[in-house]
């Protein structure tokens, strides 16, 4: 039998909350899947995830809405979201917030998958269920989906839109409001849940931001997580650093060393017996991102400088010639034959 993947009680909190407004009785839906209010007393209390997501369904089924996890989720203000929902609001941009969000994760509790990809003009979040038994489960992946894009919305204070939303379970037989709440296409059957934005709104400041308080936040969730992933991961956390840190100039040994609580020295170390080396990895993500840039979109030679980490073009222009042996230019009307 595997373990049993837990999460901080609040999300099951928020359902109780929500049907005590509706006239539901919560009691017997908590017991059938194995709560009790006393579980829910301390929001910070783990609980089984195959719990909550069993509560959100039945919520559903008990108030006759379909789209009770996508409202739920809509309804959810990110400073009610504990530690997790501030480090987000203290993010620099919103992708900052994003990758915040994957890398912190586990602080609120296990069971779930993020992955961030980046496509030339689009950045997708995608997520999951850990436990595939339990995917495909509309109320939650409808709730994520609500609950991260409510967060985006109120960082940025706008009413932005995915370029497009997928969820792993079936289109539903019932009347769920996705136009209302998302505000753009859906499809279903997807091997991940996923918001789909353009990098432009996801390069968005959140207003209010704290680079200090996002310190001290960052550093309380790394003591609540414990040491850095192990040498395995390395290469891989390097390169996440390095994306989110390129167009702010944070890029470097020494934050990436920070955030992986290791000094640059000790890191160099470890990225050595990788068979590589900080600036290895930093010169070939740069090619490589742009030469995504010039293939995949048309964005000006200035853009793709400042999001590939140069201060001008002809830093770009020199450092491509080396990597490929032509110009930018060159490179782009290449791909477009």
């Amino acid at each position: 039998m595997g373990r049993v993947l837990k999460i901080a009680a609040r999300p099951a909190s928020f359902i109780v909350a929500e049907l005590r407004k509706r006239g539901v009785d919560a009691e017997p839906l908590l017991k059938e899947v194995g709560l009790a209010r006393a579980d829910l007393a301390d929001p910070e209390n783990r609980v089984p995830y195959a719990a909550v997501l069993g509560l959100a369904e039945r919520a559903a089924t008990a108030t006759g809405d379909p789209g009770f996890g996508l409202r739920l989720g809509a309804s959810v203000d990110p400073r009610d979201s504990g530690l997790l929902g501030f480090v987000l609001l203290n993010s620099p941009t919103l992708l900052d917030a994003l990758a915040n969000l994957k890398r912190y994760f586990q602080v609120i509790g296990e069971g779930e998958d993020f992955e961030i990809e980046r496509g030339g003009p689009t950045i997708t979040l995608r997520f999951r269920e850990t436990d595939p038994a339990l995917r495909g489960l509309r109320q939650n992946s409808d709730y994520l989906a609500a609950i991260v894009l409510r967060a985006c919305r109120d960082l940025v204070r706008k009413r932005i839109v995915p370029r497009r939303v997928q969820f792993i379970h079936a289109r539903p037989n019932g009347q769920v409001p996705y136009d209302e709440v998302l505000g753009c296409p859906v499809s279903f059957h997807a091997p991940w849940d996923a918001l789909e934005f353009d990098a432009a709104t996801l390069a968005l400041p959140v207003v209010g931001a704290d680079d200090r308080l996002l310190a001290a936040l960052q550093a309380a969730c790394l003591r609540i997580l414990g040491p850095a992933q192990g040498p395995k991961d390395l290469v891989h956390d390097v390169r996440e650093l390095m994306l989110d840190g390129l167009s702010r100039g944070t890029a470097t040994l020494d934050a990436a060393a920070g955030a992986l609580g290791l000094s640059p020295k000790t890191l160099e170390r470890r990225l050595a017996s990788h068979g590589t080396s900080f600036t290895r990895l930093l010169d070939t993500l740069r090619a490589d991102l742009a030469k995504q840039y010039l293939a995949d979109t048309d964005f000006r030679l200035e853009q793709i400088a400042y999001l590939v980490g140069y201060s001008e073009p002809a830093a770009l222009v020199r450092a491509f010639r080396r990597w490929t042996g032509t110009t930018p230019a060159a490179f782009r009307a290449a791909q477009a034959r």
